[in-house]
């Protein structure tokens, strides 16, 4: 069978109507992250890293997500401990059963995502600093 010259087969309509939802779908390869801002710069590599990483139990302005993950902004715990520690600490993680864990949840290690490294939980600890 043949076609006249510029007709488009059923299959290749289809196939261009499933690209044009794919790239819909997937933000035209942007990511799903939101960006945090301390000043009228562009959000910082450690708030970037703490949006990808943190703000699905800590909230998405680190403001805490009831019975989940406590607020992150003017947080004792933060204040309290240096970046070492809290670098130590994102690494470990807190079990559910821990003594000071308030919420009842577990923190996994590294907040869940093993791909950071040292130097991205330092830009994390540097992050939270600002939003003490």
């Amino acid at each position: 069978m043949t076609r006249p010259p510029g007709a488009v087969s059923h299959l290749g309509s289809f196939l261009v109507a499933a690209a044009l939802v794919l790239v819909v779908l997937t933000g035209c390869g942007g990511d799903d992250t939101v960006a945090v801002t301390t000043s009228d710069g562009p959000p910082s590599r450690g708030a970037q890293l703490a949006s990808e990483s943190c703000s699905s139990c800590h909230g998405q302005s680190f403001e805490g997500v009831d019975k989940l993950g406590p607020a992150l902004r003017d947080n004792g715990f933060v204040r309290d401990h240096s970046d070492a520690e809290l670098v130590a600490f994102i690494k470990e993680g807190r079990p559910r059963e821990a003594d000071d864990n308030r919420t009842g949840v577990a923190m996994p290690p590294y907040g869940g995502n093993t791909r950071l490294t040292d130097e991205d939980l330092v830009e994390i600890v540097a992050f939270l600093r600002t939003l003490q």
